[in-house]
């Protein structure tokens, strides 16, 4: 009974949310609803025994207050993390896009017709004419191999009682946190049904398993405007925990969820693997992004790892592994990249199989007139190979672009300066509304010599926040700064405008 007093008193602090986990979203009991995550976004900074956990969790149900629970193996120090952060990291460590593919094959099918050709044009035509008909296509193959050969594009400490502890209490963003222990399996789970959350039922062994392990749970409130079953993406939080091992919590997820996708960016002191996860890239990147440059300092590797998981593979929390540093570039084609490569290696097959043919076919009469029929064979071969290549290549859809992305970025940002002149904002917050009203409507980009608003670096619309091709407003000193997030994340002052002395 005391311990759910304690585990009531605990939940009328959040009353009346639903419960979102790291982990596990569970609905309020008025409103039966399933909660679902569909995927995960962390980071994850690792040295010397402490580990800096960043989480960003999407999720679906109806609601408009939930709860975030995150079960931790120590007491955390909980920070705010910029909505800007992941983007930038998805920016910085994106793939690199093969486009613009040399066209050998283009090279090699003209040889093979001219091989094919050869007996007839000495049969029929001059020696000078045969002469001039090389040169010529030495000449065109001269003059086009450059343009094919492109370069590629890189697309307050309290105890309420014996059985739940109150470790901390803190409001964070736009989060209010409890940090909670208990050495009662049943506390969480009383703490929740008690003040109308439905907690799936199979999420008490794996609670009961938390509690066993000496784990403690963090506890958000999430509240968001509209009830409707949509996505929501709260701004991430920063938890930073001591540790033996890196981990990234995942059994609490697993309970009573379906499939889930993640991507984890972990720094360290070398490349890391996790079972279940795949290495999308592993490199010693320079960081300039403030907030990213803050927490990363000194850890030289960073690894990025990608998984989608089943629930039967979220039974056990992910725990990190180091390994030797070996440097590993993500690549995707586009569907004319792929093409290309595809034809190549088809090709490049088809050339070695007819000259084999084809010499074959002067050892005797018969082999001469297996030669057509090879040559069918071969044909079909390849193209089956050409097939299976460009099926097998990992594809992305790409957009070309007159101008290069950047160049873009940068007109759009000498586009907001000139707007924010225009205004003329009194104050922060005038600037940051009209600025809104404007990038709202694509119509207004005509009038700055802009196709639109879009952002060709991260995608999306320009928008407030701390990640490429996007700004910030920054109020210092009575003076208003148009901050602009350039392409490595490092920040670039566009603009400073005079406010109004504050009285």
């Amino acid at each position: 009974m005391r311990m759910q007093r304690i585990v009531s008193f605990l939940l009328l602090w959040f009353l009346p949310l639903a419960a979102l986990a790291d982990g596990r979203v569970f609905p309020p009991l008025a409103v039966p609803a399933h909660i679902n995550i569909p995927d995960q976004r962390a980071l994850i900074c690792f040295s010397n025994g402490t580990e800096r956990l960043v989480v960003e969790t999407r999720f679906t149900g109806s609601g408009t207050n939930f709860a975030w629970v995150i079960p931790l193996p120590g007491q955390p120090i909980i920070d705010e993390a910029t909505t800007g952060l992941f983007p930038t990291l998805g920016y910085l460590f994106r793939p690199r896009i093969i486009h613009n593919v040399p066209r050998f094959y283009l090279a090699i099918m003209i040889a093979i017709g001219l091989i094919y050709l050869f007996p007839c044009l000495r049969k029929y035509a001059s020696a000078d004419f045969i002469i001039f008909l090389f040169l010529f296509v030495g000449f065109l193959a001269t003059c086009l191999l450059p343009a094919l050969s492109a370069g590629q594009t890189k697309g307050v400490a309290a105890s309420s009682s014996e059985a739940v502890s109150i470790l901390d209490r803190k409001i964070v963003g736009i989060y209010k946190t409890t940090t909670i222990a208990s050495r009662d399996p049943k506390a969480l789970q009383a703490w929740l049904s008690e003040n109308g959350y439905a907690a799936p039922t199979n999420t008490i062994p794996v609670i009961a398993d938390y509690v066993k392990d000496g784990w403690i749970f963090v506890v958000t409130k999430v509240r968001r405007d509209r009830p409707d079953s949509e996505t929501s993406t709260p701004h991430p939080l920063s938890f930073t925990f001591k540790t033996d091992k890196p981990v990234y919590p995942m059994r609490l997820t697993g309970a009573d969820n379906g499939p889930l996708s993640v991507e984890l960016y972990v720094f360290g002191s070398s490349r890391v693997r996790a079972a279940h996860f795949k290495a999308a890239s592993c490199s010693q990147p320079s960081i300039v992004h403030p907030l990213l440059h803050q927490w990363t300092a000194g850890l030289p590797v960073a690894t990025k790892l990608t998984a989608a998981l089943s629930p039967a593979a979220m039974r056990n929390d992910v725990w990190l592994n180091w390994t030797p540093f070996e440097e590993k570039e993500n690549r995707l084609f586009s569907r004319q990249g792929a093409l290309t490569v595809a034809l190549n290696w088809g090709t490049g097959l088809f050339a070695v199989s007819f000259l084999g043919a084809w010499f074959l076919a002067f050892a005797s009469e018969t082999q001469k007139l297996k030669l057509p029929r090879r040559i069918g064979v071969m044909t079909i071969v390849c193209a089956i190979l050409v097939g299976l290549i460009y099926l097998a290549l990992p594809k992305i859809e790409v957009k070309l672009l007159k101008d290069p992305s950047f160049i873009y970025s940068r007109q759009q940002q000498l586009a907001l300066q000139i707007a924010l002149d225009d205004l003329a904002p009194k104050t922060t917050s005038e600037a940051r509304k009209e600025l809104q009203e404007l990038l709202s409507s694509p119509t207004n980009a005509a009038a700055y010599h802009l196709q639109d608003w879009d952002n060709y670096l991260i995608g999306g619309q320009i928008r407030e926040e701390d990640s490429p091709g996007n700004y910030l407003l920054r109020e210092t000193n009575n003076q208003l700064q148009l901050v602009t997030i350039q392409t490595d994340g490092g920040e670039g002052i566009a603009g400073t405008w005079n406010l109004p002395a504050k009285h």
